[in-house]
């Protein structure tokens, strides 16, 4: 079982392409969390995590289901973490969370197209190509590890800060008062169904973010159909992305694909 939480699509391709490749099936980690699934029997079968990496550390729901999950009889455990440029201790502290339950056997890293747009500048059309080839030969080279049983830490872009200065940011900065809609919103309730966390409600036909559930994936921002959610000032006019793999476990709504 291969435990995937993603917000954008990037973890959601990286998993698929193990799990097709492996034969190992994947798990929504976020509805494990929201319905508190933390128990499971991987009778034998590998069981991975793939996840993105925010401010160096664990996406919230991670952290959570890290710290309750119990897995009988698993087989190799691996990890895998998506990031913008680099995967700081995100590895470091899933296997402490893990500590006691289960042991991570092998770590991998894979860099893809940051949709922190809120903080950072988005990758231009041609510098999102260029990231998806090489994360698409990192990819095929963490398979035919995990394939051959390979044991280690083999992230690549661990990045020389320390994590656990700049993690407690995360929870200092994951807030959801700038999130806001502009005129240009349609009312089609996208962001509400395609929410991992299901932390946004439409209200009198506009959506309201609960803080204590978001976050921060920026799924809600990225892929609404007509650009209307904006995080503050900081994105206005910035590029979405959004990987086309997510659009084989979306809803049937029809999104911007062009």
């Amino acid at each position: 079982m291969i435990f995937v939480f993603s917000g954008t699509g990037n973890s959601y391709s990286v998993a698929k392409r193990i799990s097709d490749a492996t034969g190992v099936k994947m798990v929504d980690l976020a509805a494990a969390v929201r319905y508190k699934r933390y128990g499971y029997d991987a009778a034998g079968e590998d069981v991975g995590f793939v996840f993105p990496v925010y401010y160096y550390g664990l996406p919230r729901m991670v952290a959570e289901l890290a710290e309750n999950i119990v897995v009988r009889n698993p087989g190799r455990v691996f990890a895998v973490a998506t990031c913008g440029e680099e995967s700081g201790g995100a590895c470091e502290m899933l296997a402490e969370k893990l500590s006691g339950r289960l042991k991570l056997d092998a770590c991998y890293d894979v860099v893809m197209p940051d949709n922190s747009i809120f903080a950072f500048e988005p990758p231009t059309p041609e510098e999102e190509k260029a990231i998806l080839a090489k994360a698409d030969a990192r990819v095929e080279g963490i398979i035919a590890s995990i394939k051959n049983g390979e044991s280690g830490d083999f992230c690549r872009h661990k990045g020389d800060k320390d994590w656990r200065e700049i993690y407690p940011m995360y929870e200092e900065q994951r807030v959801t008062e700038p999130f806001r809609i502009t005129d240009k919103c349609i009312e089609c309730r996208l962001c509400e169904e395609i929410c991992p966390e299901q932390a946004i409600k439409v209200y009198h036909r506009k959506p309201v973010w609960d803080e204590e559930k978001c976050s921060l994936c920026m799924g809600c921002l990225e892929l609404c159909p007509k650009d209307a959610i904006e995080y503050g000032d900081a994105t206005v006019g910035r590029r979405r992305f959004f990987n086309k793999v997510y659009y084989e476990r979306s809803i049937g709504i029809p999104l911007k694909f062009n």
